[in-house]
């Protein structure tokens, strides 16, 4: 098939017919871009029990599919686009798009998340998940509508940004608003930037791990989905109804979720400033002369004229367009920036104008680069230039804290990877290494290549030694939610190493749970017996707590094993200098986490059933799992 012909999706070898749980379309869409194959797969009930979708189908995939020798950049690389039993079905936030792959900063498995309404589009047109292999022979894009799947040429969008690739294809199509949606890459993708990510839907980004390099590699500029007419059902809607109204009911009034519910995720500036978890020009402080009270929520949003934009099936008051109200961009609309927004295009980089920040930070979802992994990068050139390490014939400009605008022609060289722009664009790890002396150990990073999440994580160690332990190119379990409801204590010393390891371990699985369902982890921060529950009332099966905990740690396993075989282990487990020092001022600052790591990863290993020398799942770990065959293909020696 050409790469522009149009395909109706052959299925391949048949099963024997058994009842479909509601809630799934029952069949995965596989695409081979370097035969223009297009085909479908059924899965079975017992593996969509065993797996349900999103990340947890997706680990599986990778690691049956993906061998040691295929790198991020190998055509047989899969790019798993995967949704969940909830997509599509009245659950707040159920638009939910999981990306799994293997990515380009780490060189092992990724699994991260976006919302927006393509995982609702995907199950309405019949398809649980899009598996795509192969290496196009020119830019392409992906047009899915029910049974209509094309591999189209994508000349016209080489260069554009992901809002120019959806606004584009709005008009090529003739349909807007929720009738399409488009994930799509940016310049930054394009030319395989290693922290590149996949957008979508006007502000949503799957951003770990350097997806977007994998699918430009792929030469596949987007994914466009027509709003589908399949129809999908719940196997028992009455009570899925019931259990979606109880789920928003706790959003909105659990006093841990409600300023959520109300914020999104604006609060997180103002109340981790107060922890010192903030993040400040490159982790060299944690105070500022800046009047934090001009940063609480209602300040960050009632500043800029806004209106909702909110996901699939959502009533959260989360997601917002602004416009920018005043500076060189007035009269800009830009989405609202989460939390992590205005950290890394802000705080990280001492940018604290407001416009300023929320217009930067759309400019990188544009651009497309993960906007943690781009603060990190930027704060480090600013500082390394501020202290003699790098210089402005070196970098190619003037780079100061404070400097959005020459944020913005950087992230531009970034994207094109243009002069020094090329060697940022390996990510912060590879180009301080590169680049040496005092300024590699300026620069934040864990070991294994990963980003950190947008955080100071010097003030909050479960989530450093999540993100430099976990196996999915960013966090797998920190800062949990109801807790106490699998036995954990509700509260804990933040900086006695060894209680937030068994903290830290004892909650593994819950988020690779919650990522597998088909939504939002914001929606899904209730108690898991109530996502267990409307999982059941979807499906038909009767599904619990234990059962959702032994799913998580399933899919944990298999990252870890994934990453095994890619020679990513126990070695590399640890933070960059930087990353891991003491603060030199702030609530933090008579605390260093590496006096206790060593105990902390002793207690971690202990408390998740992994062997501390091998990195391995221990055997009856494995076993208790219901994973023989990987206890089998770990330990055969």
């Amino acid at each position: 098939m050409s790469p522009t012909a149009t395909a109706k999706p052959s299925s391949s070898t048949s099963r024997p017919a058994q009842p479909l749980p509601g809630g799934y379309a029952g069949k995965l869409l596989r695409v081979n871009l370097s035969t223009g194959k297009v085909w479908t797969q059924p899965w079975s009930p017992d593996e969509m029990r065993e797996y349900l979708g999103g990340v947890g189908l997706g680990a599986k995939i990778l690691y049956d599919e993906v061998g040691p020798k295929v790198h991020w950049d190998h055509p047989e690389n899969r790019l798993i686009m995967a949704t969940g039993p909830l997509a599509g079905l009245p659950v707040w936030g159920t638009g939910g798009l999981s990306v799994i792959t293997r990515g380009a900063l780490t060189g092992g498995a990724t699994s991260t998340q976006a919302n927006g309404f393509f995982g609702a589009a995907l199950k309405f047109s019949g398809y649980d998940a899009i598996v795509i292999q192969g290496q196009a022979k020119k830019l392409s894009y992906l047009y899915i509508n029910d049974d209509t799947v094309q591999v189209r040429d994508a000349a016209h969008l080489k260069g554009k940004d992901t809002w120019e690739t959806q606004q584009a294809l709005e008009a090529e199509h003739g349909l807007s608003g929720h009738r399409l949606s488009v994930y799509s890459i940016g310049p930054a993708g394009e030319n395989l930037v290693r922290f590149a990510a996949i957008q979508g839907d006007y502000g949503h980004v799957a951003s770990k791990n350097g997806c977007g390099a994998v699918m430009g590699k792929k030469r596949l500029k987007a994914v466009c989905i027509v709003r589908g007419t399949k129809a999908l059902a719940a196997h028992d809607t009455r009570g899925l109804i019931q259990a979606a109204d109880d789920i928003a009911h706790d959003l909105k009034t659990d006093p841990t979720t409600s300023t959520l519910y109300h914020w999104g995720t604006l609060f997180g500036v103002t109340n981790l400033y107060k922890l010192g978890v903030l993040p400040i020009k490159n982790y060299t402080t944690n105070v500022t002369t800046v009047d934090m009270a001009g940063w609480e929520p209602a300040k960050l949003r009632h500043g800029f004229d806004h209106r909702g934009h909110q996901c699939s099936a959502c009533g959260m008051h989360h997601c917002h367009i602004q416009v920018i109200r005043k500076g060189p961009h007035a009269g800009e609309r830009v989405d609202e920036p989460e939390y992590e927004g205005w950290s890394g295009a802000g705080w990280q980089i001492g940018v604290t104008d407001m416009e300023a920040v929320s217009w930067l930070n759309t400019r990188v979802d544009r651009a497309c680069v993960d906007v943690n992994e781009f603060g990190w990068v930027c704060g480090w050139v600013m500082e390394c230039m501020d202290k003699g390490y790098l210089t402005e014939k070196q970098v190619g400009l003037n780079l100061k804290f404070g400097d959005a605008e020459g944020a913005y022609r950087l992230l531009q060289m970034i994207s094109h990877r243009e002069g020094f722009g090329d060697i940022l664009a390996e990510g912060v790890k590879r180009a301080a290494e590169k680049v040496g002396g005092e300024a590699a150990r300026c620069a934040i990073y864990t070991r294994k290549g990963a980003s950190p999440r947008g955080h100071d994580h010097r003030g909050r160690w479960d989530e450093m030694l999540d993100t430099c332990t976990s196996s999915n190119g960013t966090m797998e379990s920190a800062n949990p939610t109801h807790q106490t409801e699998i036995g954990l204590p509700g509260r804990i010393n933040p900086f006695d190493g060894e209680q937030v390891a068994r903290l830290t371990g004892g909650i593994l699985g819950r988020r690779h749970f919650e990522d597998s369902l088909g939504g939002c982890s914001f929606t899904f921060r209730t108690r898991v017996e109530m996502l267990a529950r409307a999982l059941s009332a979807a499906t038909g099966w009767s599904y619990r707590l234990e059962d959702a905990m032994r799913l998580g740690r399933r899919t944990a396993a298999i990252l870890r094993a994934f990453n095994l075989r890619c020679g990513i282990g126990p070695e590399s487990e640890y933070p960059s200098e930087r990353y891991g020092s003491r603060p030199v001022d702030g609530p933090a600052k008579d605390h260093h986490v590496m006096d206790q790591w060593e105990r902390m990863l002793d207690v971690w290993y202990e408390t998740v059933g992994y062997d501390r020398k091998t990195g391995k799942p221990k055997k009856d770990t494995l076993h208790a799992l219901g994973l023989p065959w990987l206890a089998k293909d770990l330990w055969r020696k």
